[in-house]
């Protein structure tokens, strides 16, 4: 094993990228295709996609994708790769995009020979429709409406699927495919894949099944019953009595029509889908038995780039900030995401993501800049008088003020563009508002935008951490209860107390409309890794790591090419677990614990502050600002 090699593929939006690890997860050799650099005259596409601005439309078109596997082939060809030491492969692909197949599919991928390109012995006859859906696409906001409509709300939709209905899933997708974009093109679709299904089916040479993970992606997967839910694939097919007014015959027609279309789902596990197609074997050079397995979704193949276990959290920190945790919880809620582990059983990932994150940060730092007289625009002296204001800040600067700061529409809470300062007053125990036309210091409003953005994270993340006992206080969570007495036995003395200063001070704690189980609001992650641009700033870094205050530690990590190391790792996992059995590998995340390359790859935060209690006050003010913000 010592030189054999694994493959993962990322297809996102922009690019394709292919990286090989070693069998000890060692970095071989990455290389790419640039959509816009080489496709943009042949395909028109603009930052990797083609849109319809009139409506909403964004998609890419099919045959880019299969042409630019065969570039990275060849690439890699050109650059000597050895293709015949590749053991297995796996990776990652954009989320909530569909491809749909064509009848003739099946024959044409188990006939492609290598006497003429790919592209031309599949596109166009392997698909019925030539594009595929990009996450970016706003189109479906009557889709939206009817998903809702059918279970009775967004949380009830969330409650079902993991999520509430977007624009983006797939599931709202294939109804506007369905009945408004061409119907008689969806009924003759023999079979519909998910992105990451398609490009396991042309390098596997036959039409895989949809990875259980990625399913939970459409809005159409009972995430608690590991199965497509009914009454989602009749509105998907437009065949809904509530929504379309079908009767019995029809809901039924619809619903099994679709049911073929979509197929049962690879479910999660270790087991390969095939071998590599003997197209590539024969064309480039890989081995006869090359294993291929299941691709999964962009954001979930990030957590597989990290060791990552149960209770660990991933803050993406970039213009938007985004948030993924491994949790046994499934807690739904509308405001975030559940979606099933891709490689461990019983687990689950959490996503948040929040449209605001750096402009809001960088607002308040350009104010300091202008104030101060700040011309320094190097990476670190732009932040320097910033940074030296956070680091000597006290907690809610020290009077429990808390500001909010939205310069973008948020989705996380759902609220219009604001900027809303407050500060609790302990005597009478009430949160007041800054009258509008008034402003704190500039200086305050430093720790203030770092502090709530963390705050936010912490307040959403508790009820998903596996120390919150979630199944058990569900009870207790219907009643709204300040009995701690029921749960002391559940709790330590200083959780109970802190639950008590929460409740005398601030009520029912809450976030999106969803009252929080007792020990949600006292729960905390194990360990909490760092990404993105603003990771870089160990000031703002520690602030975060001060509030979550987590069990055991907080790291740095450069994760560019996460998607694909995800792959890379999956595929090196599953097979190694295929030889040699569960047993001796172990589960996921305490193999790649195990095997990480800790030294290569993660920066530990040092010198960080507990001040987790010290912004216990923070989460019972949060809860009560956010109710009063405006959609």
């Amino acid at each position: 094993m010592s030189d054999s090699l694994f493959l993962g593929f990322d297809l996102s939006t922009q690019q394709l990228k292919v990286i090989s690890t070693y069998a000890n997860l060692k970095h071989h050799k990455t290389y790419k295709v640039d959509f816009d650099e080489d496709y943009s005259k042949q395909y028109g596409v603009k930052k990797g996609v083609l849109s319809v601005e009139s409506e909403g439309e964004i998609f890419a078109p099919v045959a880019m994708w299969i042409e630019a596997v065969e570039l990275a082939f060849q690439r890699m060809k050109d650059d000597g790769f050895p293709f015949e030491k590749v053991k297995a492969m796996s990776g990652s692909c954009q989320q909530h995009g569909s491809v749909y197949w064509s009848k003739d599919a099946p024959a044409l991928l188990s006939a492609m020979n290598t006497d003429s390109p790919l592209v031309d012995q599949l596109a166009p006859k392997a698909f019925t429709f030539q594009i595929a859906p990009n996450w970016q696409d706003h189109s479906t906001a009557p889709e939206i409406e009817a998903f809702e409509k059918e279970v009775g709300g967004p949380q009830e939709l969330a409650e079902i699927t993991g999520s509430r209905a977007h624009y983006r899933f797939t599931g709202p997708q294939i109804r506007k495919m369905a009945t408004r974009k061409d119907p008689d093109l969806y009924h003759k679709t023999y079979r519909i894949s998910l992105v990451s299904s398609f490009l396991c089916s042309l390098l596997s040479g036959k039409i895989q099944k949809l990875e259980e993970g990625d399913a939970c992606g459409m809005n159409l997967y009972d995430i608690n019953k590991s199965r497509f839910d009914d009454d989602l694939l009749a509105v998907a097919a437009g065949t809904s009595p509530k929504v379309d007014g079908a009767d019995k015959a029809t809901r039924a027609k619809g619903i099994a029509e679709l049911k073929e279309k979509l197929d049962t789902v690879e479910p999660i596990g270790s087991q390969n889908v095939g071998k590599i197609s003997p197209y590539f074997a024969k064309k480039y050079g890989f081995l006869a038995d090359c294993k291929v397995y299941s691709f999964t979704g962009d954001n979930l193949a990030t957590i597989l780039a990290l060791p990552l276990a149960n209770n660990d959290i991933l803050v993406s920190m970039g213009t938007s900030t985004t948030v993924l945790l491994v949790t046994n919880q499934s807690v739904p809620s509308s405001s975030y995401h559940i979606m099933k582990h891709p490689t461990m059983p019983s687990h689950f990932m959490g996503m948040l993501c929040y449209c605001n994150g750096a402009l809001a940060r960088e607002n308040v730092r350009d104010a300091i800049n202008e104030k101060f007289n700040v011309h320094d625009k190097s990476p670190v002296g732009v932040w320097k008088k910033f940074d030296s204001i956070l680091d000597e800040s006290s907690p809610l600067n020290g009077k429990l003020e808390l500001g909010i700061y939205f310069p973008k529409g948020e989705i996380i809470p759902n609220a219009k563009i604001c900027e809303r300062r407050f500060k609790y007053h302990l005597d009478d125990k009430k949160l007041v508002e800054l009258p509008k036309g008034k402003k704190w210091s500039v200086e305050e409003d430093v720790a203030s935008i770092i502090e709530s953005q963390a705050l936010s994270c912490r307040l959403r993340t508790g009820p998903m951490l596996d120390n919150t006992g979630a199944a058990k206080e569900k009870a207790l969570a219907s009643l709204h209860t300040t009995d701690y007495e029921k749960i002391a036995t559940r709790l330590s003395a200083h959780d109970t107390a802190v639950l008590e200063k929460l409740s005398s001070r601030y009520g029912d704690i809450q976030s999106d409309g969803n009252f929080h189980t007792p020990s949600a609001d006292v729960a905390k992650a194990n360990n909490v890794f760092f990404v993105g641009g603003s990771s870089k700033n160990l000031s703002i870094v520690k602030k975060y790591c001060e509030i979550f205050g987590a069990l055991k530690g907080n790291y740095r990590i450069d994760l560019s090419d996460a998607c694909a190391l995800g792959g890379c790792y999956k595929s090196l996992w599953s097979f190694l677990v295929e030889k040699e059995g569960l047993a001796k590998v172990k589960g996921y995340g305490e193999w790649l614990n195990t095997n990480y390359n800790w030294d290569d790859y993660v920066d530990p935060v040092e010198g960080v502050s507990d001040r987790w209690d010290e912004y216990v006050d923070g989460v019972g003010m949060l809860s009560l600002a956010e109710q009063r913000l405006e959609k």
